[in-house]
């Protein structure tokens, strides 16, 4: 049975892994998959002719990954849609049971979370160590009670996109999902989590970048939440001083 669902996929020089996961999504029976694409220097526009039925957004310059995200929102008009990374380190196989988990729970928003029980990553341990702090940061700063506001594996409703839609102002990159995660919460949207395997990726490079981490935190001090930001910030010093310890004596 198709899914009255579509799957939104940003992309920059992600050509070789967007051929295999846009086969791999054709096999979960989604409605229509929307390649948002910034300019790639590695082909990727020409996928055009050899996935016609494949809709893709090529647009003009480095305009961003929740950029990205909102344009291919705005373009759909399925019931659901998907939002996942093209490195291949979100499973196609969860799509579904995403979708599944937001109908059964009347959910605006489901998030593939790699904390939450039963959901794994297997990205290097810097990053974990990062993605970690930085989640706990933004949950102590803002009492919202996930396991993964950063992931960017999601399924969003219908009424959730239209409202994302009309934002003009979310911060864009890294610190974009936290605050798209804290306007709903505050809209009152409901937000679930299912727990994913997060899947390092085998080609290409990652794009966070330390003045992605750096605005993070920006983010969290500029929102006025100073009393929690400081607890929180206790406890990424914390973790740094671990991290340290960790790097100096084991790696």
């Amino acid at each position: 049975m198709t899914l009255n669902a579509s799957v939104v996929v940003p992309a920059l020089n992600e050509r070789e892994n967007l051929k295999r996961l846009i086969q791999e999504l054709k096999g979960e029976n989604v409605n229509s998959i929307y390649v948002i694409d910034d300019m790639s220097e590695d082909g990727t526009e020409m996928l055009k002719k050899e996935y016609p039925d494949v809709h893709f957004l090529i647009r003009h310059g480095r305009l961003g990954l929740i950029s990205a995200e909102i344009d291919g929102m705005r373009l759909t008009d399925s019931d659901y849609v998907v939002v996942m990374d093209a490195d291949l380190s979100h499973k196609p196989e969860d799509v579904p049971k995403m979708i599944e988990k937001a109908i059964n729970t009347s959910s605006d928003l489901v998030i593939g979370s790699r904390y939450m029980e039963s959901g794994i990553t297997n990205d290097e341990f810097i990053r974990q160590i990062i993605s970690k702090i930085a989640n706990t940061l933004f949950r102590i700063s803002f009492d919202i009670h996930l396991h993964d506001c950063t992931s960017g594996f999601r399924v969003y409703s219908r009424k959730a996109c239209n409202f994302i839609g009309k934002q003009i102002d979310i911060e864009n990159g890294y610190v974009g999902q936290v605050d798209i995660v804290n306007r709903l919460n505050q809209a009152g949207f409901k937000i679930t989590e299912y727990p994913v395997v997060f899947v390092k990726r085998t080609e290409g490079k990652s794009k966070l970048k330390m003045r992605e981490i750096v605005n993070f935190f920006l983010f969290v001090i500029y929102n006025k939440k100073m009393f929690r930001f400081l607890l929180g910030f206790i406890v990424f010093l914390i973790g740094m001083v671990i991290l340290s310890y960790i790097i100096i004596h084991f790696v």
